[in-house]
C-alpha cells in the first residue's frame, strides 16, 4: 500500500539526518529542526494571517514524520518573498531551509547562489506528475532548482448573479498595478510573436510594440462605463480586489478578469454567483495564457546538513493528497475552496475536484492554452515598464 500520494511515483527515503537518533525502548527521539516559509499571497480565508494554515501544516507534516520538528512561517502582513534583500535573508545561512518563491525571481535567486540545484531528484518532474509549464518554470539554464506547487494567471470567467440587480457590464477587473499591467503586455505579446518569442533580449529590454499595446488597449476599452469613466484603467479597481468583487456580484452578469482565487473569493462572498464559462482574455488570436509558478526551492547553506528532512517536506507539500487539503480548506474544516491551482496532476484527478465545473473549466483552459511564463530578468523591469506602457496607452495617472 502507498502511504502518500504525491505526483507521481511514491518514493521511500531511506536516508537519516544527522540530527535523528532512531527511538528504541520508548526513549524520545532527537529531532530534525526544519524551518519553512510559505508563500503568504494566498486567500486567507479565516482572517488570521494564515495562522490557522500554517498550524494545520505543521500538524499534517509531523503526523507522518515523529523525527522531524517543522516550523512554520508565511504572513502576508510581514513576509515578502519579492524582495531580492529579503530573498537573501530567507535564504541565508540563518534562514529557512525551504522557501515557496514565485518562480518569476528564480534566475535572480541562482545567480546570487541561494538555491540547491535538483533538491529532490526522488521526484519526477514530467507532464504526467506535474503541470507541463510549472515543469518549465523550475527550469534554468538546463538545471531544475525547486518542485512546483502552485499556479496562477488572469483568467475571463463570465459571471451570473441571482441577486444582481445593476445591468450587465462588459469587463471588471484591473489594468493598473505595478506588475499587473507589464503582466497583460507580456501575455498580449506572445499571442501576438509565439509563446517561444519570450527569449533573453526580449525580457532584458522589452520591446513596446504598437499592435501589442493595440490589443491591450481594445480589451481595456471594453470596460468603459456608460458615464465614460474606465474603473479597469483608473485607480478604482487598482489593488482592490474587493471593490471588483462587489461589482461582480452587484451585477447581473459580468466578465471578470482575475485570478482564479480572486473570482473563487467572489463565489465564497456570495454563493449565489456562477461561473458559466472560463476563457483566456482576448489578447491576440493565438489563444496562449501565461502562467505563473510557485515552487519550493532549498536553502543552498542548510541542504547538505537537513537533506533528508527537506526532501521529506518536499515530498508532503507537492502530493496530491496534500495539495486537495490545502485548496479545499483543511485547516478550516473543509467549509469552503481556496481555488487556488495547485501544480500537481494528482489533484485534477481528485473525484470531488473533477465534480467542481469551475475547478475542471480552469484546468481546460490551462491544458489548451498554459505556457511558461518568465522565471528570470522581467520582475524589477516591472516599475519602469508599467510607466512606460501606460503612458503609451494614455491612461490616467494614478493620483
Amino acid at each position: 500500500e502507498k502511504s502518500e500520494m504525491y505526483c507521481g511515483e511514491v518514493f521511500l527515503l531511506l536516508l537519516a539526518t544527522t540530527a535523528f537518533i532512531a527511538q528504541t525502548n520508548g526513549k524520545e527521539v532527537e529531532k530534525t529542526e526544519l524551518r519553512v516559509l510559505i508563500y503568504p499571497y494566498i486567500p486567507d480565508l479565516k482572517n488570521d494571517g494564515l495562522k490557522s494554515l500554517r498550524k494545520y501544516i505543521k500538524k499534517e507534516f509531523e503526523a507522518g514524520h515523529p523525527d522531524i520538528t517543522l516550523h512554520v512561517d508565511g504572513d502576508p502582513s510581514v513576509h515578502d518573498p519579492y524582495s531580492t534583500d529579503n530573498l537573501k535573508t530567507y535564504l541565508g545561512t540563518n534562514g529557512y531551509d525551504v522557501v515557496e518563491v514565485d518562480t518569476i525571481l528564480l534566475g535572480e535567486m541562482v545567480k546570487l547562489n541561494l538555491v540547491e540545484p535538483h533538491p529532490h531528484p526522488g521526484i519526477p518532474l514530467d507532464d504526467s506528475s506535474f503541470l507541463r509549464f510549472a515543469v518549465d518554470a523550475v527550469r534554468y539554464k538546463g538545471h531544475v532548482y525547486g518542485i512546483p506547487t502552485l499556479v496562477c494567471a488572469n483568467f475571463l470567467a463570465a459571471m451570473t448573479s441571482e441577486n444582481g440587480k445593476d445591468d450587465a457590464v462588459n469587463l471588471i477587473g484591473s489594468f493598473r498595478g505595478s506588475w499587473t499591467l507589464p503582466g497583460h503586455y507580456l501575455n498580449a505579446y506572445i499571442n501576438k510573436y509565439g509563446a517561444s518569442s519570450m527569449d533573453d533580449g526580449v525580457l532584458s529590454n522589452p520591446p513596446e510594440h504598437s499592435d501589442v499595446l493595440n490589443s491591450i488597449r481594445q480589451f481595456s476599452d471594453t470596460c468603459v462605463r456608460k458615464d465614460g469613466s474606465n474603473p479597469c484603467t483608473d485607480k478604482t479597481y487598482k489593488d482592490n480586489t474587493s471593490a471588483q468583487i462587489n461589482d461582480v456580484i452587484k451585477s447581473k452578469s459580468s466578465n471578470f478578469l482575475a485570478y482564479a482565487e480572486v473570482i473563487g473569493q467572489a463565489l465564497f462572498t456570495d454563493p449565489n454567483l456562477k461561473v458559466t464559462s472560463v476563457k483566456v482574455p482576448p489578447f491576440g488570436g493565438a489563444g496562449y495564457l501565461q502562467m505563473y509558478t510557485d515552487a519550493l526551492v532549498a536553502n543552498r547553506n542548510t541542504y547538505k546538513a537537513k537533506k533528508n528532512a527537506i526532501q521529506k517536506f518536499m515530498a508532503f507539500y507537492t502530493s496530491g493528497d496534500f495539495r486537495y487539503k490545502y485548496a479545499f480548506c483543511g485547516d478550516i474544516g473543509f467549509e469552503c475552496i481556496r481555488y487556488v491551482l495547485p501544480a500537481c496532476s494528482a489533484f485534477y484527478k481528485n473525484t470531488l475536484v473533477q465534480w467542481n465545473s469551475f475547478y475542471m473549466q480552469l484546468y481546460d483552459v490551462m491544458m489548451t492554452s498554459g505556457t511558461a511564463g518568465p522565471n528570470h530578468e522581467i520582475y524589477y523591469k516591472k516599475d519602469c515598464l508599467d510607466g512606460s506602457i501606460s503612458t503609451q496607452l494614455k491612461y490616467p495617472p494614478l493620483i
